[in-house]
Order: C-alpha cells, then sequence, then structure tokens
C-alpha cells in the first residue's frame, strides 16, 4: 500500500498573486499563496475557488467537528498545528501507542499525513505556514502507513473511537501502478460498514478518500475498493486552470473534485511539513481529500445532525459544474445531474453545500 502523494511530481511554478481584498486578512506567510481558497479575479489561471472564505463570514470555521488523518503520522507539536491537535483522536497503529509522531530518520520520509493535517486545521494569523480550511476544528492523527497494513490494521485505524472522530480523512490505497485491484478485506469491510451505521453517535462517519495518483500508468479508480466503496467519499483533483490532471484516475465512484496540482504552470497546495516547516509543494489527490475534509467539517459544524448518506446527497446537488464545463466526458445521468468520470459531479463548493 502507498500514499496517494506519494510519486514525486515536477518542480512548482511559483507566481506572486495579485493582490485583492483578501490577502490581508491573515498574516500568515503562506496565505498569499492560497489560491484554492481565494482566487484573484485578475488570475491568468484560477477564475473559481472552494467558496470557503463565503463560509468564514457565515460564522462557520470548523469548531465542534474532529477531523483524523490516516496516514503514516502527523508531527501534532508543529506550531502552526498544536492549537487544533486533538490527542484523543489520536493514535499510532504501527507502534500501539498514542502518539502519531512521524519517523524522522530519512530525509523528507513520512511527512505526508502532516502536509494532509495542515491543509484542514493550520492555525490563522499565527506568522505561520498558512490558513486551515476548517480552522477552528480539531486534529488527529491515526498513523497506520509506516509498517505492514494488513486487514486487521486497517480495521482499527478506520474504527478508532468512531463515536467521537466525525471525519476520516485517508489519501492512500492500492499501488497506482495500473496493475493491481485491492481494497478492503473483511475486517477493514467491517470497520467501513461499522462506522457508517453506529459512528458519529448513529449519524455515520465520513470516510473521505482520495481517488489515486495513477492515470499516466493506466491505472483506474474502478478497481481500488476503497475509493469504490460505497460507505466512503472519494475525491479526486483538478488544476488551477481547470483541467483533469496528468496523474488523475477516471472512475465511477468520484463523487467530486477539490483543486490540487496539474501541468507545471499550475500551482501546487502550500501547507504544514515536518520539522515544524512550511511547504508550497503538496500535490496529487493527496492534497485534494483534505481540502475536501477541511469543507466536510465546515458543513458539519453548520448542521452536525447530517448523516453519512446526507453529506453525500449534499455533495452530489451542490457540486459546481460550471469551471470543468470545456472538460469532455460530461453526460446527464438519470436522475437528471451532469457526470463525468474524470470529475464526478463536479467541484466541490463550500457554500453552496
Amino acid at each position: 500500500m502507498i500514499g496517494a502523494g506519494r510519486a514525486k511530481f515536477g518542480p512548482g511554478f511559483e507566481t506572486t498573486p495579485a493582490k485583492n481584498n483578501l490577502l490581508g486578512r491573515y498574516n500568515d506567510e503562506l496565505w498569499p499563496h492560497q489560491w484554492y481558497i481565494h482566487n484573484s479575479p485578475t488570475s491568468q489561471l484560477a477564475k473559481w475557488d472552494h467558496g470557503i472564505t463565503k463560509v468564514w463570514e457565515m460564522g462557520f470555521t470548523g469548531a465542534g467537528t474532529t477531523v483524523a488523518i490516516l496516514d503514516d503520522g502527523v508531527e501534532w507539536r508543529h506550531t502552526d498545528l498544536m492549537a487544533n491537535y486533538d490527542h484523543n483522536a489520536s493514535f499510532d497503529v504501527n507502534d500501539n501507542d498514542f502518539d502519531p509522531s512521524p519517523r524522522y530518520d530519512q530525509k523528507d520520509s513520512n511527512a505526508h499525513g502532516t502536509r494532509c493535517a495542515g491543509e484542514i486545521a493550520m492555525a490563522p494569523h499565527n506568522m505561520k505556514c498558512g490558513v486551515g480550511v476548517a480552522f477552528n476544528a480539531r486534529i488527529g492523527g491515526i498513523r497506520c502507513l509506516d509498517g505492514d497494513l494488513s486487514d486487521l490494521s486497517e480495521a482499527r485505524a478506520l474504527s478508532f473511537k468512531n463515536d467521537y472522530i466525525d471525519i476520516y480523512s485517508s489519501s492512500w490505497g492500492p499501488s497506482d501502478d495500473g496493475k493491481t485491484v485491492d481494497g478492503p478485506k473483511v475486517l477493514a469491510a467491517e470497520a467501513l460498514e461499522r462506522g457508517t451505521t453506529f459512528g458519529r453517535r448513529g449519524r455515520g462517519v465520513l470516510y473521505v478518500w482520495a481517488s489515486g495518483n495513477g492515470g499516466s500508468r493506466g491505472d483506474n479508480c474502478n478497481c481500488d475498493g476503497y475509493v469504490s466503496s460505497i460507505y466512503t467519499i472519494s475525491i479526486g483533483s483538478v488544476s488551477e486552470s481547470g483541467q483533469f490532471p496528468w496523474y488523475g484516475e477516471k472512475c465511477a465512484s468520484t463523487l467530486a473534485v477539490a483543486y490540487s496540482s496539474g501541468a507545471y504552470q499550475d500551482r501546487k497546495i502550500p501547507t504544514t511539513d515536518i520539522h515544524n516547516a512550511c511547504t508550497m509543494e503538496h500535490s496529487g489527490t493527496s492534497a485534494a481529500a483534505p481540502i475536501a475534509s477541511g469543507i466536510l467539517a465546515l458543513v458539519l459544524e453548520a448542521n452536525p445532525n447530517l448523516s453519512w448518506r446526507d453529506v453525500q446527497h449534499l455533495i452530489v446537488c451542490t457540486a459546481e459544474f460550471g469551471p470543468l464545463a470545456e472538460n469532455r466526458g460530461w453526460k446527464r445521468n438519470a436522475a437528471g445531474f451532469l457526470y463525468n468520470s474524470q470529475f464526478g459531479f463536479g467541484l466541490l463548493v463550500a457554500d453552496a453545500m
């Protein structure tokens, strides 16, 4: 099993964002570069964003929600994460303890989970890194990818405190090699079903899953049993320029897409990095899924009574076709919704949800 964002991508393209009335809102060093939160009307690329600032203006910032990152660890002592870190939502399946900190024994090892966590819960206005999509949400880490990933360890990760955690964000799956067909085995499949049946006090937890990065190798996310499970919310990527990225995978289960990296001229996602650092290089569907998790934290703060199925219906009904309309492959299904195997029902739009 590999993280969906572990592949190395081309060099990033740095730009200086055009000034607009949002750029002075926070003093965080990477805030001006968080184009997926506040696009510039004069940008040559991004014409849309996720409508997140509009939701903040409504008063929703993720407060009262808890998101767990299932990954290779979370550097919870990071100064941009510590304020929102939730020890009660954290566990190390690999070492069987309650400290999900990543290993540091090789260069850039195990930075993936910390990068995903930052997208959701970076603290605002502290002159460090950026601003999380749901910057008042609680963030936990479930370290499960730094070792042999078995059916039992997956089940333990997917069921850990499902009465306490609202959203599980996973950016991993079977090898994206165009050859592997795999998915949850008996125990993990049962954990997913039980989580949506009994978790979150009977309303069902939300399992957000990255759709994978194997498109250039002919991989298809229909062959990924985690992504195609009815109990997960499968999230793909769209580039800053509104195009299907070169690494993207097509499949019938994709519900929607979030912004991430694309071609060389497209920017990547700024976030936290290990060693108390910051990065502008997070990419792939691994970066898209945490954005979706943050948006869903905003939604659950607005209405904590939503069930897991309610949330899936909300995504279908509010995902935006317009920003992606120039891409081929759109069809209208029997219920009257436009759908595309590359983009699902469209771009996640937080304020519409």
